[in-house]
């Protein structure tokens, strides 16, 4: 049990406004109680896993360890959410629905999107070419995956401010700075009937994009109710280009924070792609999911119990020094990198492809145009524990050719 007071900051969203991740304080809960029965004056309690071996075992073993109904730890157990998409499902109507939609996501499909995706990567750097300074976060990280996700599911452009604030209320509902909702309920429910109303218009006149696709699937011959449509495309226009966008302005703080690492990238183009991987498990947007033990069982040894919560902690895995030789670095050449950002088993995200070939396209667009940058302000931090990330990030720098 925790009794260590220290640890609340885990699930602060304040300190993580303040701080950004505690890493410190979660390094000491993964080395002296690494399957944590963890109780808290806000939430329901969990066994907390922190250890890198342990979420990678829970995340494989789905049979065992249930997605619903808790999901995510800010919610009670026993939660019945609104939402019936994906993360929320379990075998066999996970396997089902992911089928339906996962033709969208295969490598053949991602790398017919490629040349796309590089085309919006060099109309954004252009566009920040033009200047000295810009706001890395809103102007460049956020903008790539945003118009991607949209242009993939057909909403028109007039409407990728909607789908970005909407992902923002979801996701920060905590901090008043970017969210217009009071709390996260708010805001799934706004954009659950964002959803339901495209989901309704692409039945009505399907065209040949995802929502279609998904607005007409069929699941044991059934067509999917409105609920379970508005829910696929909510994870699509929320985590489709939130977490990603999270990833590049985190990287980006990165690289400037550790320059023989921005050195190298730019000395050595052709490490992007592991560049990546390194900011991914570096950042890891999405903190943690809950799963829900079917039966009991153990872990390491550790008795739980049938409808025992479980927390399997991204962040903390990812800086496991069990798995990673000095976690705490930032090293962009990092092999193996076994991180945990998508998750494991048959939960793991289904877009990771799509999020990593925008990451390389944007950079492999930026680094050869940077001659030097440096941070025009102090970053600031979401006020989340949950999905995170940077809300600011000033920079100033100097292009090649300026």
């Amino acid at each position: 049990m925790n009794t260590n007071p220290l640890y609340d900051v885990v699930f602060d969203p304040e300190y993580w406004g303040k701080y950004g991740a505690p890493h410190e304080v979660i390094a000491k809960i993964r080395n002296e109680h690494p399957i944590l029965w963890y109780e808290h004056d806000d939430f329901d309690p969990v066994w907390l896993l922190t250890r890198h071996k342990d979420v990678e075992y829970v995340g494989k073993n789905s049979k065992l360890f249930l997605s619903s109904p808790r999901t995510v730890i800010h919610n009670p157990q026993g939660f019945k959410s609104p939402l019936v998409g994906l993360p929320q499902m379990d075998a066999p109507d996970h396997t089902e629905h992911r089928r339906a939609i996962q033709g969208w996501f295969t490598a053949k499909a991602i790398r017919g999107l490629e040349e796309r995706i590089t085309e919006i990567a060099k109309v954004l750097v252009d566009r920040m070419a033009a200047s000295d300074e810009c706001e890395f976060c809103n102007d460049v990280a956020a903008l790539l995956p945003l118009k991607v996700i949209c242009e993939l599911l057909g909403i028109p452009e007039e409407q990728e401010g909607t789908v970005w604030q909407l992902a923002r209320d979801i996701f920060a509902a905590a901090d008043p700075d970017i969210s217009k909702t009071t709390n996260s309920n708010a805001g799934v429910e706004n954009a659950m009937a964002f959803c339901a109303d495209l989901a309704t218009s692409r039945q009505s006149q399907p065209t040949d994009d995802l929502a279609s696709t998904i607005a007409n699937a069929e699941v044991g011959g059934k067509p999917l109710t409105i609920q379970q449509i508005a829910s696929h495309l909510l994870i699509m226009i929320s985590a489709g280009h939130d977490t990603t966008a999270s990833a590049i302005s985190g990287g980006m703080l990165a690289l400037i924070r550790n320059p023989d690492q921005f050195d190298k990238l730019k000395a050595n183009p052709d490490l992007t792609e592991l560049a990546i991987n390194e900011m991914l498990r570096y950042v890891t947007p999405t903190t943690s999911f809950v799963r829900t033990a079917k039966e009991d069982t153990e872990i390491d040894g550790v008795k739980i119990a049938k409808g025992d919560d479980i927390c399997i902690h991204f962040s903390a895995a990812n800086r496991d020094e069990e798995e990673f030789e000095n976690p705490q670095s930032f090293i962009i050449d990092r092999s193996p990198n076994r991180h945990l950002v998508f998750g494991k088993g048959p939960h793991v995200c289904i877009g990771l492809l799509l999020a990593k070939i925008e990451m390389i396209a944007l950079f492999k667009e930026l680094m050869p145009r940077l001659k030097r940058v440096e941070l025009a302000a102090k970053p600031k931090y979401i006020k989340s524990f949950w999905v995170t990330g940077l809300k600011s990030l000033p920079l100033r720098y100097e292009v090649v050719g300026a």
